[in-house]
């Protein structure tokens, strides 16, 4: 028998196994992309004014190096119409009305996060005697030094812009009397539309001083008062001085006529009550026009036929009549 080359014999054994191996370690780096959590993600703390407090939180590495990094806190704002939080440096300068960060004292500046291990901080909240009721908003992130690859938690739940910066949010309500007030600012629908189903933009602003979660639903209505459709709200915060967007689609592919669209829901402890309403039309005037087409073409199919019968009538009882002339005069 004969002897493969050992070029062949490293092609049909050693070079499959290298490229397996390859993928399989292009595989592992890719699943430990990701490794850092923080957890909880968000919190939420009823405080009083002077009170002396503290918060929780875990930040856990699960990759096989350990990873260091900077603990920070600052305050956060909401500016867009999607609920993204933007981290504030201590630069920058926000309405004392809803800052919190200089509240805040951290156990440590820098912290070290061992191999599959995590760090439990405890973050001490100090509230002022005089502070208002309402809702201060801050964020105690880790940043780690250097490129990490990749993280999880808060960041990729709240969509944040900061790839490097993994945070936790937290909400603190002052106790005291809240301020409650909403507005429907927008209730959007096509006014006219050929088919279902029907986009609608909400838009919310809340003009109170904490951030607020409305209730409720959508409602197609037609023109003799029957629900066609309902979907309920997605349950989103809305903080304050901020408007914040809610998309729906009512109905099916198949809808006529003249429709209402009625927006109703709840929020604050109050359930205080917010309502719009909008009118659409659905004409699928392209599918009218064909069938009036046709109901022409019909028509005008249907008027020469019996037009063309008629006059073959007529020629039909000419002819007898000068048949029955011509037998008359015969006899």
């Amino acid at each position: 028998m004969k002897k493969l080359p050992i070029k062949n014999y490293f092609l049909i054994t050693l070079l499959p196994t290298l490229i397996l191996s390859f993928f399989l370690i292009k595989e592992a780096k890719a699943q430990e992309n990701i490794f850092l959590t923080a957890s909880p993600a968000r919190q939420e703390l009823l405080v009083d004014p002077g009170e002396k407090t503290a918060i929780v939180i875990k930040f856990l590495n699960q990759s096989s190096a350990p990873v260091s990094g900077a603990l920070q806190v600052g305050d956060f704002i909401v500016e867009d119409k999607d609920g993204s939080p933007t981290f504030l440096g201590q630069e920058a300068t926000v309405s004392s009305r809803f800052a919190a960060a200089s509240w805040v004292e951290l156990p440590y500046e820098k912290i070290t996060i061992a191999p599959k291990d995590k760090v439990v901080i405890q973050a001490k909240i100090n509230v002022p005697l005089n502070a208002e009721a309402g809702g201060r908003y801050f964020a105690i992130f880790f940043e780690p030094s250097g490129d990490v690859g990749g993280t999880t938690g808060l960041e990729k739940e709240a969509e944040t812009p900061i790839a490097s910066r993994l945070a936790s949010l937290i909400s603190l309500r002052v106790a005291g009397p809240v301020e409650e007030k909403a507005y429907v600012t927008q209730l959007q629908a096509p006014r006219f539309l050929e088919y279902g189903p029907i986009p609608v933009l909400t838009e919310i602003k809340n003009m109170g001083n904490y951030h607020i979660r409305p209730k409720g639903t959508v409602s197609l209505v037609s023109l003799f008062g029957k629900k066609v459709d309902e979907e309920i709200l997605i349950e989103q915060n809305i903080f304050p001085e901020t408007s914040r967007t809610f998309e729906n689609k009512l109905g099916g592919k198949w809808l006529f006529g003249k429709y209402k669209i009625e927006f109703s829901a709840v929020y604050g402890e109050t359930g205080k009550i917010l309502t719009a309403t909008v009118f659409t039309w659905i004409l699928p005037w392209k599918l009218m026009a064909l069938i009036i087409g046709a109901i022409v073409i019909l028509i005008l199919l249907a008027s020469f036929l019996y037009h063309r019968f008629n006059r073959r009538e007529v020629e039909l009882e000419e002819k007898i009549e000068e048949l029955e002339e011509k037998l008359a005069e015969k006899k």
